[in-house]
């Protein structure tokens, strides 16, 4: 490797390569092996699909929320933790998100010994007050969110993640400067932590408790005493309250859009060590070799990232069209025969229409990234990989205190830009013989559709690094565009949990269903064993 990379990046380099090679061969053992029959697989991995399309989650997350959701289910109906460990891997497997006749078996023992550990946690949990965030239904599916995290990570262990993440931090920490009067060095560096969760490894909330967790109490990780189990387990308000502080820190969005800026830097370099790690040294040992693959890894991360948009669309449209056919069912329907007298078709069919047509139009007007792009790309992670960087660091300033006069003032400023944009939309629909359930989901719709479409185009725009070109159209589109983002944003964070075509599968159909696979399972095994006597 040239003398020129920097310790930093010879570290990164080699630690990367190491986690690659340890997960791969995580799970390769002489040890027997857990197999399931194939039958039984297809089933379950269909009703998994059916699942995700109405609960909108990221690739990478799907598993840990499935497992998130199997235990709340197996915790309140199962005592026995081997049982309740066993049949998470079974449904896992059957579901696809482990591989058939690869999981040894001795992952099922240590699984349960985890949920052994948060059944001991969650039993010894202090009486709770009336305090809504002190609920015992609050605690108990805060802590079933480690224990998913926890469990994935046995599992599947994070290793590629962490170190990417270490990387990040201490280049994040080289370019960005804080004052000390806005925040403290251990603050800064827990607030660039958190930003590169959100952002670079897109993790969920759940997800980043449990890392912060896992930085904070690290004991609990290593064979935990009965004693600490319990000594934590009577801290859980405190434990509580020192994470919820940190993630909710109101310096969070500053940094986060900061760490936005520089994704593309590691997501390229990432995909460059991965697809060379047989031969990075020789990538390495001149600084031309470097610019061939980062520029390689950009054509094919642009069309990978087309792929996923493609993907991630389709997923977004069939869930927007079907919880908009079944709520124009359920609610639009009858309010036009029962309270209005008549139906407007042209306002029900607009309404069902228009969100799926909306998304297909935010996602076609996607443009692949430039070649200006590839070689500031270039420039960045070379910049990276010797330390030298060749701009100031970036000093962050100018953050506006909730007291301040212009803070109030903007607030003023956005409230009129908010009442007028839905002004003029609910203006056009009621020129349009809209009635008020119409307008109310249309609106409902509009925001959400386009929240969905910002997150979705987001991904692409996570390759891109040039500054977006600003002008008065732009800005004017953002003005108005923003109160409608905003609103989607709410629905979909602080009403993500009502999702009733999710309950209904979750408490009503999943239980009875996963019940009838494994029986399905033991009559095939018992099939089996019966020919084998015969044969």
């Amino acid at each position: 490797m040239s003398k020129n990379v920097s310790e930093v990046g010879k570290k990164f380099v080699e630690d990367y390569k190491n986690a690659v090679k340890l997960e791969k061969t995580y799970n390769e053992t002489a040890d027997e092996r857990i197999k399931l029959h194939q039958v039984s697989s297809k089933i379950a991995f269909l009703y998994e699909k059916l699942r995700n399309s109405i609960d909108y989650k990221e690739d990478h997350l799907l598993r840990k929320t499935a497992i998130e959701r199997i235990l709340k289910r197996r915790l309140t109906t199962e005592k026995n933790e081997l049982d309740v460990a066993k049949f998470l891997i079974y449904e896992l497997i059957r579901a696809r998100y482990l591989p058939n006749d690869k999981i040894p078996e001795k992952r099922i023992d240590e699984v349960k010994q985890i949920i052994e550990k948060y059944t001991l946690f969650i039993n010894n949990f202090p009486e709770q007050n009336d305090e809504k965030s002190n609920s015992s239904d609050y605690l108990f599916d805060w802590t079933v969110g480690l224990a998913a995290c926890e469990i994935e990570e046995k599992i599947a262990p994070y290793k590629r993640e962490d170190t990417l993440i270490e990387f990040a931090k201490d280049v994040i920490e080289k370019k960005l400067k804080v004052p000390e009067k806005i925040i403290n060095e251990k603050d800064k560096k827990n607030q660039i932590y958190i930003a590169l969760l959100r952002n670079l490894t897109k993790s969920d909330v759940p997800l980043i408790r449990y890392r912060l967790f896992e930085m904070n109490y690290p004991e609990w990780f290593f064979a935990p005493s009965e004693e600490l189990i319990m000594k934590m387990s009577e801290n859980i308000f405190s434990i509580i309250n020192d994470i919820e502080k940190q993630t909710n820190n109101p310096l969070s969005e500053n940094f986060s859009r900061f760490v936005k800026k520089n994704l593309a830097y590691f997501t390229i370099l990432e995909d460059v060590i991965t697809r060379n790690a047989g031969n990075i040294d020789k990538i390495f040992v001149h600084h031309l070799h470097i610019e061939d693959a980062i520029k390689e890894a950009c054509i094919k991360k642009y069309k990978e990232a087309k792929i996923k948009l493609k993907r991630a669309a389709i997923r977004s449209i069939v869930y927007i069209f079907i919880t908009k056919v079944v709520l124009a069912i359920a609610m639009e329907l009858p309010f036009d025969k029962y309270i209005i007298g008549h139906i407007n078709y042209f306002a029900l069919g607009v309404n069902i229409i228009f969100p799926p047509l909306l998304m297909l139009l935010v996602v076609v007007t996607i443009k692949v990234p430039s070649k200006k792009n590839t070689e500031a790309i270039v420039r960045g992670i070379k910049e990276m990989i010797y330390d030298d960087y060749h701009e100031n660091p970036f000093i962050m300033k100018g953050i506006l205190r909730n007291s301040s006069f212009f803070h109030r003032a903007f607030k003023f400023f956005y409230a009129f830009v908010f009442i007028g944009s839905f002004g003029i939309i609910i203006f056009i629909l009621q020129r349009l013989n809209f009635n008020v359930m119409s307008i109310g989901l249309f609106l409902f719709f509009l925001s959400v559709v386009s929240y969905f479409g910002v997150r979705i185009r987001q991904s692409a725009r996570e390759l891109v690094v040039l500054k977006r070109k600003e002008g008065i159209v732009t800005f004017a589109t953002d003005l108005f565009s923003i109160p409608i983002l905003r609103m989607g944003q709410w629905f979909s964070t602080k009403l993500s949990n009502i999702n009733v075509f999710a309950f209904v599968l979750d408490f009503i159909i999943e239980a009875p269903f996963k019940t009838f696979v494994e029986v399905f399972e033991e009559w095939i095994n018992y099939i089996k064993e019966e020919r084998d006597k015969i044969y």
